[in-house]
């Protein structure tokens, strides 16, 4: 018994039969319609409904061709030429029997052969037609499936990449919060708070060195803005602080040429990346020759390009400090990578006993 449900078609290939169907169907008429117009008659129909069958046949025979010559990783052309030669010659072998037995010869110039010598050229352009026809379909659909695939493929990447943006905004929201949670700073600044009166009652200078290391520690714990930025005015106050901190820290007095330019209010940075640089001008540098002063310069201009530049003369070498060091840049290059991508420039020199660094960046 039949089970008609697997004859069923599908929805695809119901359309694809009534569109093939509907162009044939067209063609059909378009080309009987040039024979009546230019002969003013027509043959009879069975001589149509054969030769249009062979010619049918023949373009999805070369449809075939050409998808086994074109599918798959490994292209199988010389398999496919040898393959539309046999059909070539198949489709001529019987367009001429066709010919032959449809046709009307003369019984006194009776000759077998004379449909071939009369049709083969006629034949050889139909075929040459119909494989033009099969080429240019087959063409177009495979611009259409690589432009299917190509637009998959972009809508994909921009899935991709929208996935990691997401993921990467909300790392670095993560990140932020970890460092600003990891002292409560309710209890923090109740307790400097409390150090600070104490150290008020014996020493001026303990308690402004604790009251400028608790703006410094207010500041690290501030929440930027929704880009992750605060005002550059913001930053250089806590360079200033650390800078003041500093002085008061050694007995001997520091030597340090201090630059600013440019109207640092109107631009936003991500915190901590200049405070951290000029801590370590302080960690690892030699602030006490007064012949070798160090330098630090910071400029913005109208552009916003911002320069911060240090110069210094290097400490005496140790394992540790050049260690931290190299730690504390590494972790400023992710933070900057992160933010600016290719947007700022960091570059470090060591001429001889001075150790330099440069950093550019697009605010």
């Amino acid at each position: 018994m039949i089970n008609l449900k697997s004859l069923k078609l599908s929805k695809l290939t119901r359309k694809t039969i009534i569109i093939h169907t509907s162009f044939w169907t067209l063609f059909i008429a378009y080309e009987l319609f040039l024979v009546y117009y230019q002969i003013g008659s027509l043959e009879r129909p069975l001589i149509y409904i054969v030769f249009y069958t062979i010619n049918f046949a023949f373009f999805y025979s070369c449809l075939h061709v050409l998808n086994y010559t074109l599918e798959g990783l490994k292209k199988n052309y010389i398999r496919g030429v040898a393959a539309y030669l046999a059909l070539l010659i198949l489709y001529l072998i019987i367009k001429g029997f066709a010919d032959y037995l449809l046709g009307n010869p003369q019984p006194a110039n009776y000759n077998p052969f004379i449909y071939i010598n009369q049709f083969l050229a006629r034949n050889i352009a139909r075929a040459g037609y119909f494989t033009l026809l099969a080429i240019f379909y087959c063409s177009a659909k495979y611009v259409a499936h690589y432009k299917r695939q190509a637009l998959e493929a972009e809508k994909r990447q921009l899935i991709i990449e929208k996935n990691n943006a997401a993921l990467e905004a909300q790392l670095t929201k993560s990140r932020n919060a970890y460092l600003q949670q990891q002292i409560n700073p309710h209890m923090l600044f109740n307790a400097l708070n409390f150090v600070y009166n104490s150290a008020q009652k014996y020493s001026d200078d303990a308690a402004n060195c604790i009251w400028l290391l608790s703006e410094i520690m207010r500041f690290s714990l501030e929440e930027a803005g929704p880009d992750g930025k605060i005002k550059l005015d913001r930053e250089v106050e806590q360079i200033e602080n650390l800078i003041a901190i500093n002085r008061y820290r050694f007995k001997e007095p520091l030597y340090l040429k201090l630059e600013m330019h440019g109207d640092l209010s109107r631009y936003k940075i991500i915190p901590l990346i200049l405070l951290t640089l000029t801590e370590n001008l302080f960690k690892h540098g030699n602030l006490t020759e007064l012949t070798a002063p160090a330098v630090l310069k910071l400029t913005a201009d109208e552009t916003g390009q911002l320069t911060f530049y240090t110069r210094n003369l290097k400490k005496s070498k140790n394992g540790h400090p050049r260690q931290r060091k190299a730690l504390g840049l590494q972790n400023i290059r992710l933070r900057m990578d992160s933010f600016y991508k290719d947007n700022y420039k960091l570059e470090i020199n060591e001429p001889g006993e001075f150790y330099e660094l440069t950093l550019t960046l697009k605010l």
